[in-house]
């Protein structure tokens, strides 16, 4: 009797205490190797926290295509938000990769984070595209959006690289961002 009584004290301890201490995580990848590959994804992460010490929230979004005549092909839409009087931040990676030889990696990214709180942490956003190898190609239209806001507004950090890097390559990026 008594054992059961603990036991449902600490369980509901558990299920308060839960929404004060959220951390969203999300890992969504895709691959396709060998000769002939196409690898297509379009992914959708939106992660909010909130409360006293919530965050942080992280999403990798990764997509490639290795071998012979590869393709890989991403969509990726990331919306992040936290706050709470000592949030944590948000960070966002997303990935695309064709390696081998007579590759194409096409890419549209957008990042959009917001953080606020008396002292909550900043964002980081982190887009990449790659095709390595002959006869690459690799294009790529990121956009990223962050917001702080607080007592002590936190840094945001926005990294955005595109790579074609080989024999006989072609590189081409869009990217807007914009940071408040």
């Amino acid at each position: 009797m008594i054992r059961t009584s603990l036991l449902t004290g600490f369980a509901s301890l558990a299920l308060f205490a839960a929404p004060a201490m959220a951390q969203n995580i999300s890992d969504i990848s895709n691959t396709a190797a060998g000769i002939g590959n196409t690898a297509n994804q379009s992914a959708l992460v939106m992660q909010k926290s909130k409360g006293p010490f919530a965050g942080p929230n992280v999403a990798t979004v990764s997509n490639l295509a290795a071998g012979i005549g590869n393709t890989a092909n991403q969509g990726a839409f990331v919306k992040q938000r936290s706050g709470g009087v000592f949030g944590g931040g948000s960070a966002a990676t997303i990935g695309n990769t064709a390696a081998g030889i007579g590759n194409n990696a096409g890419q549209m990214a957008t990042v959009m984070q917001r953080s606020g709180g008396l002292l909550s942490g900043g964002s980081v956003a982190n887009v990449g595209n790659t095709a390595a190898g002959i006869g690459n190609t690799a294009l790529q239209n990121g956009t990223v959006l962050q917001r702080s806001g607080g007592l002590l507004g936190p840094f945001n950090h926005s990294s955005m690289q595109n790579l074609s890097a080989g024999v006989g390559n072609f590189a081409g990026q869009s990217a807007l961002v914009k940071q408040r």
